[in-house]
């Protein structure tokens, strides 16, 4: 590719919108909903658990010239002075793309493992990375009972609930998660909040398209239903390290409170409505909901927007560089902060809803 060329194309890029190459994989808890909703994927694995739809350490864009494509580092695109055009002028996060979007598939599968992400400062002191994994489980689809484990039952106490994940991993006999952890019951659309140090799981029969923060990978397993890998290998857990990450204070009530999402409507106009899906505290992302009937306008503000399409078959974007993509269900793309405005519309009058991630202003 000519220089010229690879440059144009790279400012285009950062000042209007993309979508990187999604990876997918096989994996013990893993089913069919993936392959069965999303076309042209290889039939020769046992199933697909889950695929990194915009995780910038593992998808790569690429251009093509309807014969070649020519694939290349997401880096490259974050590299100065491109990056402020993509997420936001003076963020905090530099060349390091901080928002990430996958899938998790357990409908007819099994449970994830029992897992929590490290605090801000431990994975500073341990592994080097500048901020954590501070997630969200948002359901695309379940099925009736489906359940979301998340935080502590009320009174769990820390020296117990440790004993009887050693005995379990020592002894190889089951552990009782429901005696401790707390499940809810998914629902369809609904967002679950998982900041650093909560312990949580997506049960048998979710579809969950986790919207997180993006360091590499720092997930600290307590227990894995005993199962074996693909390899016939058990997985590593991390009870020592999960340990030294809990905050057990979320428990009981205050997992209701604290950390499952209360819509709420922003605006209502002609061609649809905007419904903000508040997240913690510790999130440095927002999101928001576009449930549309027609078409909205909507402002970057100066932030990356990071987009899937949740409900429907199909829909446009139209960015102020004159272009106009067509994003089908389960797709994610990304609005450029330095595309300044979009527009959303459906076609053929289908209504569609499309999920949006975003930088808070303090980010």
């Amino acid at each position: 590719m000519d220089g010229g060329a690879w440059r144009k194309a790279l400012d285009q890029l950062a000042h209007g919108s993309f979508r990187a190459r999604p990876w997918f994989e096989p994996g013990p808890w893993g089913c069919h909903w993936i392959s069965e909703k999303i076309p042209c994927l290889a039939s020769d694995v046992p199933n697909y658990a889950r695929s990194l739809e915009l995780i910038s350490p593992e998808n790569c864009p690429l251009f093509t010239n309807d014969a070649l494509p020519l694939v290349w580092s997401f880096d490259r695109l974050m590299a100065a002075p491109l990056e402020a055009c993509i997420c936001a002028p003076g963020s905090r996060f530099g060349r390091e793309f901080p928002i990430r979007f996958d899938y998790l598939d357990t409908m007819r599968g099994g449970n994830l493992s029992l897992q929590c992400h490290p605090r801000p400062e431990y994975i500073r002191r341990n592994f080097g990375e500048t901020f954590t994994q501070d997630e969200t489980y948002y359901i695309m689809d379940c099925e009736p009972g489906a359940l979301v484990y998340l935080g502590f039952n009320e009174g769990v106490d820390p020296a117990e609930f440790h004993a009887a994940l050693r005995e379990s991993y020592d002894k190889a006999v089951p552990f009782d998660a429901e005696k401790y952890a707390k499940t809810l019951v998914a629902e369809k659309h609904g967002l679950y909040l998982i900041p650093n140090g909560t312990i949580h799981c997506s049960g048998t029969g979710n579809m969950v398209l986790e919207i997180s923060a993006t360091p590499y990978i720092f997930t600290f397993k307590m227990y894995d239903w005993m199962r074996l890998d693909l390899d016939g290998k058990p997985r590593p857990l991390n009870i020592d390290r999960a340990m030294e990450n809990l905050y057990f204070e979320r428990q009981g009530s205050r997992v209701e409170e604290e950390l499952v999402s209360r819509p709420r409507v922003l605006r209502e106009e002609a061609g649809g409505r905007l419904v903000h899906l508040p997240t913690h505290p510790e999130h440095f992302y927002d999101i928001h909901r576009f449930e549309l009937s027609s078409a909205m306008e909507e402002q970057t503000d100066g932030s990356v927007h990071v987009m899937c399409l949740v409900e429907g078959e199909r829909v446009l974007l139209h960015t102020p560089d004159g272009r106009t993509r067509r994003f089908h269900y389960a797709e994610t793309f990304c609005v450029s902060a330095a595309a300044g405005s979009y527009l959303l519309e459906t076609e053929n009058g289908e209504a569609v809803k499309v999920v949006k991630a975003f930088l808070k202003p303090t980010a």
